[in-house]
């Protein structure tokens, strides 16, 4: 079996086109040695525009001159066709599925056959053994864990550097590495008919799965408490927080019976409860919260917009009966 490692640059990437200007590549045997590693420059028929995720420029370690000197994806497209598809491979990229959607897009642009492969993920896979779910790993930053040398954006290089992270990951764990992606669970990526899917594995799945079971529940259980505010109507019996708006830290919201017996204790005093963070002048975090929603509502207190800013221990202390 071959190893083909695949990362792709573009002079471009907008929603619907992606002008594929380098096509980088290694391919190794089954113990890593390598057997051809290659950039293959493309001219892209178009303009650079380079940002990252961010919206950051990017540069290219190419002069963009040259591109014109080479023929466009269509010519190159047999022989990456050639280098990717084959019973006999395992190809592999980092955040691959950027890259199939990219040669997807190329050639429905060119109007060309849809490639039909399968690939595997070095981001999903390392994922998938260090069960960080909630972030994806950039290719630098593994680098940098696992001491590897290359030349960010060269696309050689970084399919160079995506081999070298999967072999530190298969000698670690002391296995092969369709072993490794067996171990884990790793389910390939595959594009066949213009149409692909991503690469996935089983633990990142589930943990997506419960994080959307639980982001759901905490929207009906805020909703219940919105209801609630709105609805809620009782006179005041004193007039000891008279003129105060509070807010709660989401964490308090989503714990509707506590957030129901604060604001009825607010209300019975003469305050009233913002759902709306611009709108209050009293803000109550949950204790230990670390939120963006504490985050913006501290930034507010140090402008001055909101004037009391508690804990929920500190608030129940100053203002709320020992007994509930």
């Amino acid at each position: 079996m071959e190893y083909v490692f695949f990362d792709i640059e573009c002079a471009c990437v907008y929603k619907n086109v992606a002008k594929i200007c380098v096509f980088g590549y290694v391919v190794a045997d089954e113990q890593f040695n390598i057997l051809k590693k290659e950039d293959i420059l493309i001219n892209p028929n178009g303009k650079f525009h380079l940002t990252d995720r961010g919206g950051d420029g990017i540069v290219l370690p190419y002069d963009y001159d040259d591109f014109k000197k080479y023929p466009d994806f269509k010519h190159f497209y047999g022989r990456i066709k050639e280098i990717l598809e084959g019973e006999n491979k395992l190809v592999f990229g980092h955040a691959a599925v950027n890259d199939v959607r990219y040669l997807n897009l190329e050639t429905k642009r060119y109007k060309l056959p849809s490639f039909r492969f399968r690939f595997a993920d070095t981001q999903v896979l390392y994922m998938a053994m260090t069960e960080t779910f909630d972030r994806q790993t950039g290719l630098e930053p593994l680098t940098q864990i696992f001491e590897i040398d290359y030349t960010p954006h060269c696309a050689a290089d970084d399919a160079y550097a995506t081999m070298r992270i999967a072999q530190a990951m298969s000698e670690k764990e002391q296995c092969s590495l369709p072993e490794l992606l067996e171990k884990f669970d790793v389910r390939s990526g595959k594009i066949e008919n213009y149409q692909f899917s991503n690469c996935s594995s089983r633990r990142r799945s589930e943990y997506l799965r419960e994080k959307s079971r639980e982001k759901r529940e905490r929207g009906e259980r805020r909703s219940k408490f919105n209801d609630f505010v709105y609805g809620y109507r009782v006179r005041p019996q004193s007039d000891e927080l008279r003129g105060k708006k509070f807010s709660f830290s989401r964490s308090i919201e989503e714990n509707v019976p506590l957030a129901k017996s604060l604001v009825k204790e607010i209300v019975k005093r003469g305050g009233r409860y913002s759902l709306k963070l611009t709108n209050c002048t009293v803000f109550i975090e949950n204790d230990g919260d670390d939120s963006v929603r504490r985050d913006t509502a501290h930034r507010m207190y140090e402008q001055g917009s909101i004037k009391e800013f508690y804990s929920l221990s500190e608030f129940r202390s100053r203002y709320m009966a020992e007994e509930e």
